[in-house]
């Protein structure tokens, strides 16, 4: 990866630009390498940056395997989050949502991140505790927060919130990750996204949707 260049941002601005580069860099290292023979050095050098800068943002490889795993979900939780935020009828919102989900968890950087995790997953447990978090957990509590508003509006008829965000998951993405995981075939097409996502919140919203 080339030299960051002065973009002329604030110092706040080009910071972040930095560090997120520096994350992209190591998630390609991570990927590229496994997690065992992935080495800092390695990650600075391709970088262009040196291990003492490297270490003086994170103190381990532990620490930035860390800050790759919330970097990696924290881009998917805000595209979804966004949607959320728009005024739309119930199904259209749910449809969005289940075709960003599928494009993001099916994608190969999740893929790879997902199959690192879980290799490390006994002698890493923390790393696999905090994909949980950051990840699934963290989508589940921002969709059932969702949910939970729709109730209010007449839109929805549910008794927990959290349990329904759980079903919704589960019919739209079912095996689909785990699958994807072990490299077997999985749907790829749009139209076969989009059909998923219709019969995933077709059949929601025929449990939970108020007539």
């Amino acid at each position: 990866m080339a030299r960051p260049k002065s973009s002329g941002l604030p110092k706040a601005e080009e910071e972040r630009l930095r560090l997120t580069q520096l994350l992209d860099v190591a998630a390609e290292v991570f990927f590229e390498m496994g997690y065992e023979a992935a080495s800092t050095a390695e990650i600075a050098a391709r970088a262009h940056s040196s291990k003492r800068a490297l270490y003086s943002r994170f103190a381990s490889k532990e620490e930035l395997f860390m800050a790759v795993i919330d970097h990696r979900t924290a881009k998917i939780a805000d595209k979804v989050t966004v949607l959320f935020q728009e005024e739309r009828p119930i199904r259209e919102t749910l449809l969005e949502v289940a075709r960003e989900l599928l494009r993001s968890l099916l994608s190969e950087e999740h893929t790879a991140l997902m199959r690192l995790v879980y290799t490390q997953a006994l002698q890493f447990p923390k790393a696999a505790q905090y994909m949980t978090e950051r990840g699934p957990d963290r989508g589940i509590v921002k969709l059932a927060a969702h949910l939970k508003k729709q109730v209010t509006r007449g839109t929805l008829t549910l008794n927990d919130s959290q349990v329904a965000a759980q079903h919704f998951a589960g019919l739209l993405v079912g095996d689909l990750v785990h699958r994807a995981m072990l490299g077997l075939e999985i749907p790829h097409s749009q139209r076969q996204f989009e059909t998923r996502a219709e019969l995933a919140v077709d059949a929601f919203l025929k449990i939970y949707g108020r007539s």
